[in-house]
């Protein structure tokens, strides 16, 4: 029985709109949703949830939303921000969610490209919107997304007033089809100007699906961390739990003694997460452990020589027995699992929570792919692997090296639609058969184990998991009339285990004789003058995105035929020295 077909037996849902009637009707009174707050928690069940949805979605039709129209979405984790999102689907919209951490610029820039015509805001964000210029695409109406906060711009309505304003009139709500544009994700831009990445409502329906069904998922009680405008998030930590009855709480910080108050509150038994967060994590209850009494230490170390024994004869579960006090004290007792994706996880950050007794899920995806396409089998985890394909997916090695080692290619129902009005970028990754070349190298080993070595691109990505694409720095770096030509590089971090940005330098020395003259011009100054630029450009990108450390050549960079720079000539060793891991 294929994927489809399996689908349609079991009465699973094609669409969003089907995923949250279907979860009100079979989970009416179990909670949905639940924010953490001073006053305290506030919770709301499946039935009240779809209620609240439908009056939102009729505001959205009677600000004149019509069907394929596109609805912006800028604010922090919280129930609102799911409402915003169910209600864009139902009323017939898409959803373009946006990075908070963007510049105000590249927020402006990507709600103009995507021709957004209403926007759901925090008040924080509120200035970016209602201060954009004059005849610049803007929304025709904002929606803050504050429960508790009336906006003093009369153009501004409360999230509040607009779910019950419309309750009581008759909208009729259109079709929602499988194949109708549920959301646009954009990516950072390989050339200066980021992608939107087109998802049907079927390609994240079937991915929550196809997660279900590799996973063991009951009513959990998920832990929401991850801002939700990411897509594994969103995917994984949102629709997936809707899906499965489960109740989400959303996270006050990032930061991890809120993180862990948070866990033991709400009893997590979920959490999604980056490497760099399951590290901060390990690194945490290292301290405490060695901050432990000498007599406590020696306990301590004689229960981990105990379950390093245990591995020896093949008991991989014995940490579950042994440290349970331990997981109590750091609030991780109720845990059934981490999720980690969205970077390339240290194989020993696993190892160490499966020894202390708490099992880890890491997948691999893309935001093409909506994002997940494999997952480690919790029974039969390969630390070095990101796991096996999901059901419905397919993957294949294209033209691989004697090592089996190739660039990864995969086939499926998540799979998305292309990119927004850039069909040549679209058809550069998506053939027409479905199958969409990921530009990471990889091979799959006998037993259908996929391994990740490097990315034949030139993304970089940092220990948060974000995607950083050199191009699109480089562009804004070369505009400065002290910059000849710069590459942008990613380079691995021995603290992070992720990327930093780094960036190679040729300076314009005719432009620079004619501010300084030549004869003062020495190494010490070169480098203040250049370091100055980069401050400047870095002041205009996202946190994740700035130049953390930079090198000044004199020469002009190795270029090809096309002028295109020679990066395998700066990358190849690191290439291939992953290819090999």
């Amino acid at each position: 029985m294929g994927f489809l077909d399996r689908v349609k037996k079991e009465g699973l849902p094609l669409t969003i709109k089907e995923l949250i009637e279907r979860s009100a009707r079979l989970y009416a009174d179990l909670p949905a949703l639940t924010a953490r707050e001073k006053s305290g928690d506030r919770t709301i069940n499946y039935k009240a949830l779809l209620e609240e949805v439908k009056g939102l979605a009729s505001t959205l039709r009677a600000f004149g939303l019509k069907k394929g129209e596109r609805v912006a979405i800028l604010g922090p984790n919280s129930p609102e921000w799911a409402k915003a999102y169910l209600a864009t689907i139902y009323a017939g919209g898409i959803n373009v969610p946006i990075d908070s951490l963007l510049s105000e610029n590249e927020k402006g820039q990507l709600i103009a490209r995507a021709d957004v015509k209403i926007a759901f805001v925090a008040s924080r964000f509120l200035d970016v919107i209602l201060d954009l210029p004059k005849g610049f695409p803007s929304p025709t109406k904002i929606i803050c997304l504050d429960w508790n906060e009336r906006p003093t711009h009369n153009n501004v309505i409360p999230i509040k007033e607009a779910i019950s304003k419309n309750k009581s009139q008759k909208f009729s709500f259109p079709d929602v089809n499988p194949d109708d544009i549920a959301a646009i994700i954009f990516t950072s831009g390989t050339t200066g100007v980021p992608k939107g990445v087109l998802l049907s409502n079927w390609n994240i329906t079937s991915d929550c699906i196809a997660c279900s069904w590799a996973v063991d998922i009951g009513r959990e009680r998920f832990l929401s961390v991850l801002p939700m405008h990411h897509t594994f998030e969103c995917t994984a930590g949102f629709l997936l739990p809707l899906l499965c009855g489960s109740h989400i709480t959303y996270a006050r910080s990032l930061k991890s003694k809120y993180i862990l108050e948070d866990l033991k509150a709400c009893k997590a038994t979920v959490m999604l997460g980056v490497p760099l967060l399951f590290q901060k994590m390990q690194e945490g209850i290292e301290r405490a452990m060695e901050k432990a009494p000498f007599s406590k230490k020696l306990i301590l170390k004689g229960l981990w020589n105990a379950v390093l024994a245990a591995e020896k004869t093949g008991n991989k579960t014995f940490g579950k027995i042994l440290f349970k006090s331990v997981r109590r004290k750091a609030g991780l007792d109720h845990i059934r699992y981490f999720v980690s994706g969205g970077a390339p996880l240290p194989y020993y950050v696993p190892v160490f929570f499966r020894r202390l007794g708490v099992d880890m899920l890491q997948g691999y995806g893309l935001t093409e792919t909506s994002p997940v396409l494999t997952i480690n089998p919790l029974e039969a985890p390969r630390n070095e692997s990101v796991g096996k394909p999901l059901p419905g997916v397919r993957v294949k090695v294209i033209d691989p090296d004697k090592d089996g080692v190739g660039e990864l290619a995969f086939k499926g129902p998540m799979i998305m639609k292309g990119y927004l009005n850039d069909e040549k970028a679209t058809k550069e990754v998506l053939d027409e058969n479905g199958w969409l070349r990921t530009g990471d190298l990889g091979f799959i080993d006998g037993d259908g184990y996929v391994y990740v070595c490097g990315r034949a691109k030139n993304l970089i990505v940092t220990a948060a998991g974000k995607n950083v694409y050199p191009e699109e720095i480089e562009t804004i770096l070369n505009k400065s009339e002290f910059i000849l030509e710069s590459m942008v590089y990613g380079k691995r971090s021995e603290s992070t285990g992720g990327e930093d940005v780094w960036a190679i330098i040729v300076p314009d020395f005719e432009a620079l004789g004619q501010k300084q003259p030549k004869a003062t011009l020495d190494d010490d100054l070169l480098k203040k003058i250049i370091e100055k630029e980069i401050k400047k450009v870095n002041r205009n990108l996202a946190s994740y995105k700035r130049i953390k450390h930079f090198d000044i050549v004199n020469e002009e960079l190795p270029k090809t035929s096309t002028k295109k720079i020679k990066r395998h000539l700066f990358n190849l060793d690191l290439l291939r020295k992953k290819a090999k891991e």
